[in-house]
């Protein structure tokens, strides 16, 4: 099988805790994620919104995490983002940086305010640095990532965006939570060519069934036309996700159910792989 995800906090949750890649304490490491013959994994470094030093927390984890997978697996493409804006702090020059160190996309802020924009916790409206950040996103390739932002913060961000991205969240019509989008942003993240990936956090699932929600999400995005712009970011080690999806190892198991509930496989192979395969075609 083959799998591309948008989104997890490894990166995040192994220099924290000074673990190997191999820990078994990890939602994705290279025993469990053995099952696919190819996978690229999107590894976030999270910058959380009480961090005092950002930047040199960033620095540190991805050199840390680095480290960590020299001797990778022969079936993995490690991606690297940064989860957090605030990282960029007032210091513009940072997107450039972000781009020698190979970041592909970057959260702009977490649920905070920061100097770009508003998090889901405020009403902080995109602001005039933020959109120069943006810019430099687009100048060095780097891909805005939407995730965590106000809806007003989105809708200023998504017009300035060369290509959003929202790599973890969940749809709003499924079910209501501040972190999940409405079909408005969708319609807007498609018409830009961006793509979402599919949380399966319970908490913006519906503290439900989380497989029959995952299918609720997609089958939505079926119905409104956007299957070529939907993706996985699944947010395992960054999240508590439900015992029957609580790591990587169980991804071929809702695949099976997906397909059981009558989600072809040409589908299923566009949402777990190739839409965001196509999407960063070129870029990993």
């Amino acid at each position: 099988m083959k799998f591309f995800d948008l989104h997890c906090d490894t990166a995040y949750k192994c220099y924290t805790q000074n673990l190997s890649f191999n820990n078994d304490a990890l939602a994705v490491n290279t025993v469990k994620a053995a099952c696919f013959d190819n996978w690229y994994q999107c590894f976030a470094i999270f910058i959380d919104d009480i961090i005092s030093e950002p930047f040199e927390f960033y620095q540190n984890t991805l050199k840390y995490f680095k480290n960590q997978i020299i001797k990778k697996p022969h079936n993995l493409t490690p991606v690297f983002t940064v989860e957090g804006g605030r990282l960029i702090q007032d210091d513009l020059s940072r997107v450039e940086q972000l781009y020698i160190d190979g970041i592909k996309a970057l959260t702009l802020t977490w649920n905070g305010e920061n100097q770009i924009a508003g998090g889901v916790d405020t009403g902080t409206r995109l602001k005039p640095f933020g959109k120069q950040v943006i810019a430099e996103l687009n100048r060095f390739g780097i891909f805005a990532d939407l995730s965590h932002l106000n809806k007003q913060s989105f809708f200023d961000a998504i017009e300035v965006a060369d290509k959003p991205i929202v790599t973890h969240t969940c749809c709003e019509y499924v079910y209501e939570h501040k972190r999940n989008i409405d079909d408005t942003q969708l319609k807007l993240l498609t018409e830009k060519n961006g793509i979402m990936g599919l949380c399966f956090y319970p908490a913006f699932l519906g503290q439900c069934d989380v497989f029959e929600n995952i299918y609720k999400n997609i089958y939505h995005i079926l119905e409104l036309g956007y299957e070529d712009y939907l993706s996985i970011g699944s947010d395992f080690d960054g999240a508590d996700m439900a015992d029957n999806l609580s790591d990587i190892s169980f991804v071929p198991t809702l695949y099976n159910y997906l397909k059981k509930r009558g989600i072809n496989e040409q589908t299923l192979n566009k949402i777990f792989f190739t839409n965001a395969f196509n999407f960063f075609k070129g870029e990993v």
